[in-house]
């Protein structure tokens, strides 16, 4: 089944901002996210603070006028320094890993589906948007969703669980495209 994904940059994302909210309230509310009205209250700030990223770019999908799923993400920047995420990662794998993993490469932020939308093709389409022709992507996600299980059908892999704690809810773990770990070269981390 053919799935049309749309191309948003930062300004087109942040005229759906209001869509993309209410369908990331929709699909973290619940199990197996289950995210507090604390967490869901903080994610119009972290969309917001994701459209200053340096490329940033968006994909959904609608069915009609209703959007049914979302993807986003950016070029993982040079400098690691100041950010949780990254600092558990370079902790977890150690720096020149780390390095490898992120250096040069696209981060998948975020990816959801509406609920009644799953099933269809559509994470799996707008994840084949986001990743086309980039020859190094990652993401980070629960190993005990759904989504873990797409992704590895898709030839993701998970590379490592990182520390307890980064999400009170679920352990979380980085996952790399098969083929996108890039061995012998040299890396300097930051």
């Amino acid at each position: 089944m053919s799935h049309s994904c749309h191309r948003h940059d930062a300004a087109d994302t942040s005229r759906l901002s209001a869509d993309i909210i209410a369908l990331y309230e929709r699909c973290y509310g619940v199990p197996p996210w289950s995210e507090t009205p604390e967490q869901l209250r903080a994610y119009p700030a972290r969309l917001a603070q994701s459209l200053t990223r340096p490329g940033f770019t968006a994909w959904t999908t609608r069915d009609n006028d209703r959007l049914t799923g979302a993807c986003y993400g950016w070029p993982t920047p040079a400098d690691l320094t100041g950010n949780h995420l990254y600092e558990a990662i370079i902790g977890t794998l150690g720096p020149n890993a780390a390095c490898l993993l992120m250096r040069d490469a696209f981060e998948v932020a975020e990816l959801f589906v509406h609920p009644d939308a799953r099933g269809r093709g559509l994470g799996r389409a707008l994840l084949s948007a986001a990743t086309a022709g980039r020859p190094a992507t990652w993401l980070i996600t629960s190993p005990d969703v759904p989504a873990a299980r797409l992704y590895q059908r898709l030839g993701w892999r998970q590379i490592a669980l990182l520390p307890a704690g980064l999400y009170p809810q679920l352990p979380l773990a980085v996952f790399s495209r098969a083929g996108t770990t890039r061995h012998g070269d040299h890396c300097v981390p930051v």
